[in-house]
């Protein structure tokens, strides 16, 4: 089975139902904080939320490490609306991983959720265990690629998470795309990306992104071959220096230029208070 052709970078405040992401780290405190506010999200939303983790997690680490990033989730912990398990299911160091009993568990799991009268579940899955002697990458890939359809089915939610520094580059490269989506690696961070002609901007821009969001929106912009999409859709936030920076920097467009811009209604009010109806070269698409 084939990996997706294109990974869309999203916050991982804005994992949806059914959403595959990956999640490649290096930093152990910016992966709590993310672990903290998908949890979070999902609770409010009467999800139950799963924690696979290594077996050094034991729930009262995961409690500790979850209190320490502001999140009051030790109820969620207490009641079993949040779960830590620190087994690795369908797999055996000794014979590899079975990926038609780790599929048939998830389904079973997201069924058992629903039964207890949870809207959903997500779960985090911490994929250490991939990184084993003897695991067999190739089938890694095509089993990661392979959940995406069934996760959007029975409305799964699931974040992988693969520690940068225990993989291989062109493994964690083959890996990236057998997932729909990639997580942004800590909270409040900002991507910059182009796939052809459509420039797509996720996470936040704000003051602490500011300087970060000019030059790679300048560049962007400046390059040959000029962008015809601008899409919003994964941009958390964007205050009203971001949005005036956006219109000044399209406005400086060839006057016959045409950028279509996706963006969500508020988004566009922001857009539309800083001057969009002046920016002939942006065409603002809401929804």
């Amino acid at each position: 089975m084939g990996a997706s052709s294109v990974t869309r970078t999203v916050s991982v405040t804005r994992m949806n139902p059914g959403d595959h992401a990956c999640l490649g780290f290096d930093d152990d405190e910016s992966r709590w904080e993310l672990r903290a506010a998908y949890a979070d999200i999902g609770l409010s939303r009467g999800e139950q939320v799963i924690f696979f983790t290594d077996r050094a997690t034991t729930p009262a680490l995961a409690a500790e490490q979850l209190s320490g990033c502001g999140f009051r989730l030790g109820p969620a912990l207490m009641d079993g609306r949040l779960v830590v398990v620190d087994e690795v299911p369908g797999y055996d160091p000794a014979t590899g991983f079975d990926p038609v009993e780790r599929a048939q568990m998830w389904v079973e799991l997201t069924d058992k959720a629903r039964h207890g009268g949870f809207s959903g579940l997500r779960i985090v899955g911490d994929m250490g265990w991939a990184a084993e002697p003897g695991v067999d990458h190739d089938l890694l890939v095509e089993y990661e690629a392979g959940l995406s359809p069934l996760f959007a089915e029975i409305g799964f939610t699931a974040v992988c998470e693969y520690d940068l520094r225990k993989f291989d580059e062109g493994v964690l490269g083959r890996i990236h795309r057998a997932h729909p989506k990639r997580v942004l690696r800590r909270l409040g961070a900002l991507e910059v990306t182009r796939t052809g002609t459509e420039l797509r901007i996720a996470g936040d821009v704000d003051i602490a992104t500011h300087a970060e969001f000019d030059s790679a929106l300048a560049h962007a912009l400046a390059a040959p071959g000029l962008p015809r999409v601008l899409d919003l859709s994964e941009l958390c936030f964007m205050d009203i220096r971001g949005a005036s920076t956006l219109l000044r920097l399209a406005s400086r467009l060839p006057r016959d230029h045409r950028l279509a811009v996706r963006c969500s209604p508020a988004q566009g009010k922001v857009l539309r208070l800083c001057g969009a109806a002046e920016t002939s070269q942006l065409v603002l698409g809401e929804g």
